[in-house]
């Protein structure tokens, strides 16, 4: 019998900064990622041009949205609610997000309450907070989140942030991932962001550590994303870099079958 199998979709791998193609030619929209087609990760002001324009119907059974914090590149209200036009979408979110939503009759939005499980359609989501910068405590908050599927496999997605906090480590190590995605924003560079975001040498000391620890199931694989335009060089170079301590490097229509 055929053994099914989940996909995440790469709808976008940059960061905020990807406004136009590197000197290459090479383009990433904002990050965003779309699993099995229903399950859509952020909601990004590129996601209708991934859609639109690379797989036309990408998001036509999507039915559910997380949002991992309310930063424009990875909450776009116009095209949130472009989703909502045809069909009824649940979404999950901060209590800011949940304000700019307001109340629309086919949306239903759901607290991200951290560390706390809640099913949204077939899905367990648990979302953990994230190392990166949203203010205003209390109404905003960054989050990763923890994904359990239909099929029992379990996804791990990190963009934004930087190093773990100590609770969502906690959480994490109750559990062995079969894919996880990791924020690389800023490349090699010794750059302020590195106190939200992830620098190359950063992500080699949290792979290590999760290698180490174990928290990768059988087959289990680490990608990166969220790159920054300004603060790495090809995406041949960075893939090349990454491979050297197994992570891969994610591209705009990657597919990854777990």
């Amino acid at each position: 019998m055929e053994t099914i199998q989940d996909e995440l979709r790469f709808l976008g791998t940059g960061a905020a900064d990807w406004s136009q193609p590197n000197k290459d030619g090479f383009y990433r929209r904002n990050a965003a990622a779309l699993l099995n087609g229903e399950l859509l990760i952020d909601c990004g002001p590129k996601v209708w041009d991934y859609a639109d324009n690379v797989q036309p119907g990408a998001l036509d059974g999507v039915t559910d949205v997380l949002l991992t914090h309310d930063h424009e590149d990875h909450f776009d209200l116009p095209a949130l609610l472009r989703l909502a036009d045809t069909r009824l979408i649940r979404v999950m979110c901060d209590a800011f997000a949940r304000a700019q939503i307001g109340r629309h009759p086919r949306i239903e939005c759901i607290p991200a309450v951290p560390y706390v499980p809640l099913r949204m359609g077939a899905y367990t989501v648990t979302p953990v907070l994230a190392n990166h910068d949203v203010m205003q405590k209390g109404l905003r908050q960054a989050c990763h989140y923890i994904i359990r599927t239909p099929d029992k496999k379990t996804l791990f997605y990190g963009l934004d942030g930087a190093w773990f906090l100590c609770p969502a480590w906690a959480e994490m190590r109750k559990h062995r991932f079969d894919v996880m995605v990791l924020d690389c924003t800023a490349g090699d560079a010794d750059d302020w962001r590195m106190f939200e975001h992830n620098t190359v040498p950063m992500l080699r000391m949290m792979v290590h550590a999760i290698e180490q620890q174990q928290l990768l199931a059988k087959n289990g694989c680490i990608l990166a994303s969220h790159f920054a335009r300004t603060l790495h060089g090809s995406h041949a170079e960075t893939a090349a870099v990454l491979e050297q301590f197994h992570v891969r490097a994610a591209y705009d229509g990657m597919r990854v079958r777990f």
